[in-house]
């Protein structure tokens, strides 16, 4: 599960004005997302989470967090599971 952090942030900038509309317009999603986000019920896609971080004005990790019980340990690959342009096989 991913920590969101995403209502916190919005709630500081609330002060200056900011409703989940405005910030929807800002970043080029409905307003209904932005509140499934804030919910937890909606993962953003890449740019969605650059586009709320750049406009925030943050990282991505201060406003998204993997929790530990989802993080994966490290990733071992030996060499068969190279293709032959380097990049590694997933199948």
């Amino acid at each position: 599960m991913i920590k969101n952090h995403l209502k916190e942030w919005r709630a500081r900038q609330t002060q200056r004005g900011l409703s989940k509309a405005a910030l929807a317009r800002r970043i080029g999603v409905s307003r209904s997302y932005v509140t499934r986000m804030e919910q937890g019920k909606a993962l953003p896609s890449l740019a969605v989470a650059l586009a709320l971080a750049q406009f925030f004005d943050c990282t991505v990790d201060e406003l998204f967090q993997l929790q530990p019980e989802y993080t994966l340990g490290p990733i071992e690959f030996c060499d068969t599971d190279m293709l032959p342009n380097g990049h590694h096989n997933e199948d």
